[in-house]
């Protein structure tokens, strides 16, 4: 079994494995709402409104001082050939060592215009698409 198997496994029912086109189409999306570096990391400098997480509390703090109710998110690895995952924030963050063994760096894209990345140095940011 290997770490994606392991992850799904982790996430138990409430999850979705997209096809490969959809996994395209929302990596494509994420980078087009959001700058990117030369180095695949979101460019959060050029990102408004944003926060740091230490604490998945503040996560959720966030997201209701902006308004965002629905927590359903897009899992996203970088670099992998795994296919997205879509499941609720709830659920991933209570498995979250195994969603981020999958891949160096971990995005949770919602359709609503955030995103959540795990960068591999272990920092956690949350923003909205300017």
């Amino acid at each position: 079994m290997d770490l994606f198997d392991e992850c799904l496994e982790a996430l138990g029912e409430q999850k979705e494995i997209l096809s490969e086109e959809l996994t395209v189409k929302y990596f494509n999306s994420l980078s087009k709402q959001f700058p990117i570096t030369s180095w695949a990391r979101i460019d959060w400098e050029k990102v408004k409104n944003k926060k740091r997480i230490e604490y998945s509390d503040e996560l959720f703090k966030w997201l209701k001082d902006n308004g965002i109710a629905d927590t359903s998110v897009i899992i996203l690895w970088n670099p992998s050939d795994d296919p997205a995952v879509k499941t609720t924030l709830e659920n991933a963050l209570a498995v979250i060592d195994d969603v981020t063994a999958v891949g160096s760096d971990t995005f949770m894209y919602s359709e609503l215009g955030y995103v959540i990345e795990f960068y591999h140095d272990g920092e956690v940011t949350v923003g909205m698409a300017n």
